[in-house]
């Protein structure tokens, strides 16, 4: 251990293992139990790390950075229902959004939801629904400690009109074009795979339910959400990633089974007679084809290709008047681009700087939201918070709704390439002030992801990115395999028994960075989080000498003994492997980060940062690693264990701290200061990149 710092005492007690054919000795497998001893160690280091964090010349540098770039506003765009605009608010010091109605898509509107109402520390989700001529919403509350609510209200009166289903759990509602009957899907509140039962409401005229009609779905079939046609012909229940089974509502009451026997994603809109669906069958980056509702679904010569596979990565596809929104990835960043109901081109959605146009709500399937002769939808990119816009078919403009919260002027951002250890070109961007001209080497700060076929898009996920940029440092968005921002196969080279690609990726960056001049190997640090946390820890065991800083933030570190926690293998076990199984043990006992670590390496600082009540990132993790590298470094740089005990709370409050605590342990650690503007003048010449001929 390192002299100048005093860690509160960590005892080694070994305990033998034996886990997928692998038998190991573990000095620090105490850590993971909930005893007193523990928490009074967890307790102290905690203590240790808020005062040393809080203790950085560059604090108040950091707090003033944070808070000016948080961004806490929900980027919930304005929906509209017949002429209604349906939106989420905050109300000043409120907790939860409320959501509310107007004649116009911003300005004045009326409150038909408070959730506040619960209470003031009440955690509440809303989940809500109108119907299609905005007379009527479909709305449910659900919290951890109380049973969920469902309701159907008179958007005009405001009065209940359905109180309750006979099914409690999480409610999905699709409404049916004559805004008098919907499908409600009821799921399972601890086991949100499972479906508890669909049914098919119909309600009076004044709004009562009249009957209630059981879906006879398979029990065993997990079904997700149902969509409904324009004209109310045609039902489908999707499943994960496709729709499994068709009803045709005007001639019977049963579902048979749609797609079969043919496997990959299916998601679209019902257009006449046809599903126009963007699918990855035959194509890993997506194709958009129309297939046949009334027959012939299985056979892929009955279907008509309206889009052919390119570089492009094909996400949704929505219907906006009388054209078709494809929504897709493009060099890493989301693109918007309209064709007819024909597959025709008819221009492209102008965003306003490569980044991220995400769902409208948890219940949408695509990140847009039709709007009479446009759509509405939230956008945001590295260094500009979310805001919403409006675009409109007919002038094809686009129009602000909303203004972002916190933005940085004067950015460019540079889209790059390293090679992989195979070769294989891995893209990166490179964010930077324009207007310092004197930018390298500076600090920079990689953020990475690269896990479960998540699409790392360049968004607005924090402030850390926004304030690194606005001080001076470089910000570097690694795009890794594993991730989904460039297809299935994007996904499929790094997981499992090829995970170690990913972490190869990340050192492919770091190293191409290095190489050409951004920066050098004591001024470079890298953040992820949850799974996304993993290559960062792989970056720091395994290359240490490459890296001067890591935060980790709600990790998981130890990759077999993570097998006694259901919520984390069911995460871990699919992108990962089984510890187990001895092939898999094997793969991961050799980049396990808490496995890598050795005595006598001189690694870097390294911030790891847990929730105390996070089932699926457990904080033993985070307390096992911690003590093995305070343990085994010979450097003099600190490692700092957070545990916090409302780490995934968004109160702004906490959120700051938060960051601000993870912001100036990088600076202080990778001597970031801040860099004055000069006066938003851009550099005639960028340096950056630098590529040698």
């Amino acid at each position: 251990m390192p002299a100048l710092l005093r860690y509160p005492v960590t005892p080694r007690r070994p305990e033998p293992n034996r886990i997928g054919g692998l038998e190991f000795e573990d000095d620090y497998q105490w850590l993971e139990r909930a005893t007193p001893e523990v928490f009074a160690w967890q307790a102290a280091q905690d203590r240790f790390a808020a005062r040393r964090l809080r203790a950085t010349p560059v604090w108040s540098t950091a707090i003033d950075a944070v808070r000016r770039f948080t961004a806490l506003r929900p980027d919930h765009p304005p929906e509209r229902y017949g002429r209604r605009w349906f939106r989420e608010r905050v109300p000043t010091g409120a907790r939860h959004p409320v959501l509310e109605v107007s004649d116009i898509p911003t300005g004045p509107g009326r409150v038909l939801v408070d959730p506040n109402l619960l209470g003031p520390t009440a955690t509440v989700a809303l989940d809500w629904q109108p119907s299609p001529d905005g007379w009527r919403l479909a709305y449910s509350l659900t919290s951890p400690d109380r049973l969920p609510l469902f309701r159907v209200l008179n958007v005009n009166s405001g009065e209940t009109v359905v109180d309750g289903l006979p099914e409690l759990g999480t409610y999905r509602v699709t409404w049916l074009p004559d805004s008098r009957r919907f499908f409600c899907v009821v799921l399972d509140r601890q086991q949100p795979r499972r479906a508890k039962g669909v049914f098919l409401a119909r309600l009076a005229q004044a709004g009562a339910l009249l009957d209630l009609e059981r879906q006879a779905l398979p029990p065993a079939f997990p079904v997700r959400r149902i969509s409904v046609s324009p004209d109310g012909r045609w039902a489908l229940a999707y499943g994960p990633g496709r729709p499994f089974y068709l009803r045709d509502l005007s001639a019977c009451v049963c579902w048979r089974p749609f797609l079969r026997g043919l496997r990959g994603t299916f998601r679209g809109v019902i257009v006449g007679d046809e599903l126009i669906a963007v699918t990855d069958d035959g194509a890993p980056r997506g194709r958009v084809v129309a297939i046949p509702l009334a027959g012939r679904s299985e056979d892929r010569s009955a279907w008509r290709e309206l889009v052919p596979s390119s570089n492009a990565v094909l996400v949704s596809i929505t219907t906006v008047g009388t054209d078709l929104v494809l929504s897709e990835y493009v060099d890493g960043a989301t693109r918007l681009r309209r064709i007819s109901p024909g597959g025709e081109p008819r221009g492209e959605i102008t965003l306003p700087e490569p980044g991220m146009v995400r769902p409208a709500s948890t219940r949408a399937a695509s990140p847009i939201s039709p709007a009479g002769n446009g759509c509405t939808f939230a956008y945001s990119s590295i260094t500009r918070a979310p805001a919403t816009y409006r675009y409109d078919l007919t002038t094809s403009s686009l129009e602000e709704l909303t203004r972002p919260q916190a933005a940085v002027p004067n950015v460019v951002v540079h889209n790059e390439t390293a090679r992989g250890a195979d070769d294989t070109p891995i893209p990166y961007k490179i964010v930077t002030r324009s207007d310092i001209r004197d930018v390298v080497p500076r600090p920079l700060l990689i953020g990475a992801h690269g896990a479960r076929n998540l699409a790392w898009l360049p968004a607005y996920r924090s402030a850390i990115p926004a304030a690194w940029v606005h001080l001076g440092g470089i910000y570097v968005h690694a795009h890794l395999r594993g991730g989904g921002e460039y297809g299935s196969e994007w996904w499929r080279a790094a997981r499992r028994r090829t995970k170690h690609v990913t972490f190869e990726d990340l050192h492919a960056i770091a190293s191409d960075l290095i190489r050409q001049g951004c920066t050098t190997s004591d001024r470079i640090g890298v953040l992820g989080t949850a799974l996304g946390a993993l290559p960062a820890a792989v970056a720091v065991t395994r290359w240490p000498e490459l890296f001067r800083a890591c935060v980790l933030d709600a990790p998981v570190l130890d990759l077999l003994r993570c097998k006694h926690d259901p919520a984390t293998m069911a995460m871990v076990g699919v992108e990962l492997g089984d510890p187990d199984d001895p092939g898999d043990a094997a793969t991961l006992h050799d980049y396990s980060p808490y496995h890598r670590i050795r005595d006598g390496v001189r690694y870097p600082a390294v911030l790891v940062d847990c929730g105390a009540a996070d089932r699926t990132c457990p904080a033993w993790h985070g307390r096992k690693v911690a003590a093995r590298l305070q343990s085994a470094t010979t450097a003099e740089y600190p490692v700092l264990l957070r545990v916090r005990q409302h780490h995934a709370e968004t109160e702004p409050a906490d959120v700051v701290l938060r960051e601000t605590e993870q912001l100036a342990f990088l600076m202080a650690e990778l001597g970031l200061r801040a860099t004055a503007s000069r006066g938003g003048r851009e550099s005639a010449a960028l340096p950056l990149p630098r590529r040698s001929s």
